[in-house]
């Protein structure tokens, strides 16, 4: 919900004010997070301290508003230390809202389900991890099971039900030298990203076949103990690469 500030909106306004505001209210101005910051002796004397009009304020006030906030700040009657705010941000506010940075619409979780972190919103959310936002939208709107190692939602509960496909199908990630040997296994992509400092995004586009090789190493899901790297120059992603150049100077130390 934006903040107020439409001149088209006044007359409507005006004519709810009269209606409802016989008298003089003491009203409050407070933080987006809901801390008190000031109080006044009514609407008017707070509209001529924010340079607005007395009508805004007035409405944004009422518990029963929809218009919520005025010059970038909530408003309520009276003068209560704080404002509960968790009813408020269990609503859907967009991003002309000023409360909707303040909104956890976001969760991670944990391939058993269980709530590990939550962001405002997408774009949060992937910088955070290293992974595209695109593909935590993709497990929100139902197109995916898991991105970046993670079950993603907008419904935000501490453990959420888990698909069987992703039980499944549950496996580890594991790193690889160019010449196929088996450096180590992780968890999933996050946590072989944190061992090895190595974008995640990155090693799960090798494990979606997008690229060949991310970090300088060969990743696969599972456990192996080697990769055929003969077999990989028929890979689309072969010429050019990293493990190409590996391969023509072995042929060349040969010689």
């Amino acid at each position: 919900m934006p903040d107020i500030n439409y001149s088209e909106q006044m007359p409507q306004l005006q004519k709810n004010n009269a209606q409802k505001e016989k008298g003089s209210h003491q009203i409050s101005r407070y933080s987006l997070s809901g801390q008190l910051l000031e109080t006044y002796a009514n609407a008017k004397v707070a509209a001529a301290a924010m340079g607005t009009h007395q009508v805004f304020l007035s409405s944004a006030a009422r518990k029963s508003s929809k218009l919520l906030t005025a010059c970038g700040y909530l408003w309520r009657r009276g003068n209560a230390p704080e404002i509960d705010m968790k009813s408020l941000l269990q609503e859907r506010w967009y991003r002309s809202s000023p409360l909707a940075k303040n909104q956890q619409t976001v969760g991670q979780y944990d391939l058993q389900g269980n709530l590990i972190r939550t962001f405002a919103n997408t774009i949060e959310a992937a910088k955070a991890v290293g992974v595209h936002k695109n593909g935590i939208r993709d497990v929100i709107k139902g197109r995916g099971l898991t991105y970046g190692g993670f079950i993603w939602s907008n419904t935000l509960k501490k453990k959420v039900p888990v698909d069987p496909k992703i039980t499944s199908r549950r496996e580890r990630v594991s790193q690889y030298d160019l010449d196929g040997r088996w450096l180590g296994s992780h968890k999933n992509c996050y946590t072989a990203s944190k061992a090895t400092n190595i974008d995640n995004a990155q090693i799960h586009n090798v494990l979606n076949n997008l690229y060949l090789t991310a970090g300088g190493f060969l990743w696969r899901k599972g456990e192996q103990l080697r990769i055929n790297i003969n077999e990989l120059r028929k890979d689309p992603h072969y010429p050019g690469s990293l493990l190409e150049e590996h391969m023509k100077k072995k042929r060349k130390n040969k010689q």
